[in-house]
């Protein structure tokens, strides 16, 4: 395969078991996910006991106590160790892919083989979410012209029905054949015969997702990356938490003793329990504390990164068992929803440092301000207006839904008066409506001359109180709606929208809830 058609190519990966089996370890890899990080044989790395346990239980150590039990044993909350070997796995019957990592606490007598990554090669790949007409039994797999054209043989489009099989071997090395066909209306890259086997043998759903990989000696391999979490083959009836909780720590304390190795099964959806040390140092270096800005990735549902960015609230030890143990003792508030779950305990090594960006002059274009009002009720809305200012500004930004781009030089805009019209609020409690009081903006600035809004200060009226915020000061909506809840001292209050709304208003008159669009 010429080397200008190879797609998402990832010479850089090495088998980790020490075979030569290259195909099988990129797919492994694929399916375990871009999040999960896989350590190398020879690093040294910490191993966390309490994240080891979180894993055995599947299921949140949070909302379960696990870690909360008392260790009959006296072991360290960390223990560093040397990677002596790595087996990448998969479940016969799930398809769940896990590694088996040998570990052995540091020690110099220990000298660690480390595999060569002579066997490299490109490969194209592609990972497909399935669709309703992908997963039933009825039907067959649609491709997409790119992936078709970069990642299999290419047709005889001579023939008047062109069609080929492939064949593809999955984790198992079991071997799966596919017709692929070009046909339909519009006409499309189809695989039909053997697929709707392949879709009743994994038990595939709409959401899972299917990847196809393809190397450059044309061998194929094929895998599956379900989205609904995999139930355990263990039953709690065989094996009690205590039980198990204690024999995970009893093993890693006997080879701290006697200095030998000890396995371990590391699954991709798990929590980071072996974590590089170099990373461990790094992160504590950050030095987190109590109102420290973060982020952190996630997987979305069609396995897509996502970045979620929080705020840490609290720093103590998840467990009164494991004194200064540095494994989610981080307590995080985030800063929006999400549609997937996120723990409300992170350790330090899984969160990167919200950098914020240099101030610069924004250029604000016919911005009317902020206002905050009682929701769900009319003409109770307070306005406020812009600091009459004039600052010479070049940047590129969207700020609350105004498009600062359009020109780089400051723009004289003359603002009819209906946008800076007076406006009144009104405070409701049990139902009742009590006197309404008016916050009037001053109108005899801007009666007879023209405005330039280019300054980053904005006025925020609420009930006649009035209060001057810098935008540049915030690194997003949720920092700025946090700090003006401390002006008004309506903690909690502008978060939830359960008594207070935070609106602004364009040049074009529109009212927008602030959040509506993004910062930048």
């Amino acid at each position: 395969m010429e080397n200008n058609k190879i797609r998402n190519a990832q010479p850089k990966f090495q088998g980790t078991d020490g075979t030569n089996r290259y195909l099988y370890n990129q797919l492994w890899k694929l399916c375990a996910g871009s999040l999960f990080d896989l350590p190398i044989i020879g690093e040294e790395v910490y191993y966390f006991p309490q994240g080891h346990i979180e894993q055995a239980h599947l299921v949140a150590s949070e909302n379960d106590n696990l870690c909360q039990l008392k260790p009959i044993f006296d072991i360290s909350s960390k223990i560093r160790c040397n990677v002596i070997s790595i087996k990448l796995k998969v479940d016969t019957n799930t398809d769940e892919v896990y590694a088996k990592v040998s570990l052995s606490p540091c020690s110099p007598e220990f000298e660690v083989s480390i595999p060569n990554g002579n066997n490299e090669q490109n490969i194209n790949y592609f990972t497909k979410v399935l669709t309703a007409s992908d997963s039933s039994t009825h039907g067959g797999f649609s491709l997409f012209k790119k992936d078709a054209i970069e990642c299999l043989p290419l047709l005889d489009m001579s023939q008047q029905a062109p069609s080929q099989w492939i064949v593809a071997k999955d984790l198992h090395d079991h071997v799966w054949k596919f017709k692929h066909t070009f046909r339909g209306t519009p006409q499309r890259h189809l695989f039909t015969s053997g697929w709707k086997q392949f879709v009743r043998k994994k038990s595939l759903a709409v959401g899972d997702s299917v990847v196809f990989l393809r190397g450059e000696n044309g061998e194929s391999r094929i895998g599956i990356r379900k989205a609904a979490p995999q139930q355990s083959n263990i039953s709690s009836s065989v094996i009690s938490k205590e039980s198990m909780h204690h024999g995970l720590v009893a093993t890693a304390l006997n080879a701290i003793n006697t200095k030998c190795m000890f396995d371990v099964f590391y699954r991709p959806k798990s929590s980071k329990f072996i974590v590089n040390c170099k990373k461990i140092i790094d992160a504590v270096n950050m030095k987190f504390n109590t109102g420290s800005r973060f982020t952190m990735k996630f997987e979305g549902r069609d396995f897509n990164e996502i970045i979620y960015s929080g705020t840490i609230v609290k720093v103590e030890d998840f467990s009164i068992y494991w004194k200064d143990s540095e494994w989610r003792n981080l307590q995080v508030q985030w800063d929006e929803a999400a549609t997937i779950p996120r723990p409300n305990k992170v350790s330090l090594w899984e969160i990167k440092p919200l950098i914020r960006e240099n101030k610069r002059q924004r250029e604000i274009v016919s911005y009317a301000g902020l206002a905050m009002s009682k929701p769900d009720y009319n003409d109770q809305m307070v306005q406020s207006t812009k600091e009459n200012s004039t600052t010479n500004a070049s940047s590129s930004f969207r700020l609350f839904g105004v498009d600062l781009t359009a020109s780089t030089k400051a723009r004289d805009v003359l603002e009819p008066l209906e946008s800076y019209q007076k406006s009144k609020i009104s405070k409701i409690f049990d139902d009742e409506k009590l006197d309404q009081i008016q916050a009037v903006t001053s109108l005899t600035e801007i009666q007879t001359k023209k405005i330039r809004f280019t300054t980053s200060s904005t006025k925020v009226h609420m009930e006649g109180v009035v209060r001057t915020v810098d935008l540049t000061d915030f690194d997003g909506y949720n920092h700025m709606i946090v700090e003006l809840e401390k002006l008004f001292n309506i903690e909690g209050k502008l978060h939830m929208h359960s008594q207070w709304k935070l609106t602004f208003k364009v040049h074009e008159g529109d009212m927008m809830l602030v959040g509506d669009d993004s910062w930048l």
